[in-house]
């Protein structure tokens, strides 16, 4: 939340409502609330609140696509992908926006998720920057581990609040504490 400018075009799958409660963004109940928005074409700021499943975010994907190729600079935020996609390649409209939207509508997309190894590895390998805190399960210890490029220790270290992140684009990794 902290990465994304206060005045930014967004548009968020907000499963846990987070960006509707607490950042000012319109609330989007159902897909047909979102289409209305998407289809104005003027600056936003809107989350999708509706059902969680993934017959919902391939219709939420495809409005995004839509509304990220309609103005360059826009920003996409999915909160919590391990709901709607699996380990493997990303599925339908996710996965042409991740292959596509950075280059294509100089998109800024941002994919978080507490479970990394059941999210889907199209993102990882199309990120510039992998960010990491604290991880409860060895499988996803594992999973972000080969992602950074660090030892699977380096990540079993981090404590609540810690985190470790590497650009992909510089191999630069760094390391910090959440401050509030």
């Amino acid at each position: 939340m902290q990465q994304v400018p206060r005045t930014a075009e967004l548009l968020v799958w907000d499963s846990i409502r987070e960006w509707t409660d607490k950042f000012l963004v319109l609330n989007a109940r159902t897909l047909r609330e979102l289409h209305a928005c998407v289809s104005k074409n003027v600056p936003m700021r809107v989350g999708y609140t509706g059902p969680i499943s993934p017959a919902h975010f391939e219709i939420f994907c495809r409005l995004a696509w839509v509304w990220l190729r309609q103005k360059r600079g826009r920003v996409l935020v999915i909160e919590e992908l391990a709901d709607v996609t699996s380990p493997g390649k990303a599925p339908g409209a996710w996965g042409e926006i991740v292959r596509k939207g950075r280059h294509q509508c100089g998109s800024k997309i941002y994919a978080c998720t507490q479970r990394p190894a059941e999210s889907d590895k199209t993102i990882a390998g199309n990120c510039d920057v992998i960010h990491c805190g604290r991880q409860s399960f060895p499988k996803d210890r594992k999973s972000i581990a080969e992602y950074l490029d660090v030892d699977v220790a380096e990540v079993c270290e981090l404590q609540s609040l810690q985190w470790i992140e590497r650009d992909m684009r510089t191999r630069d990794l760094r390391r910090g504490t959440v401050k509030f």
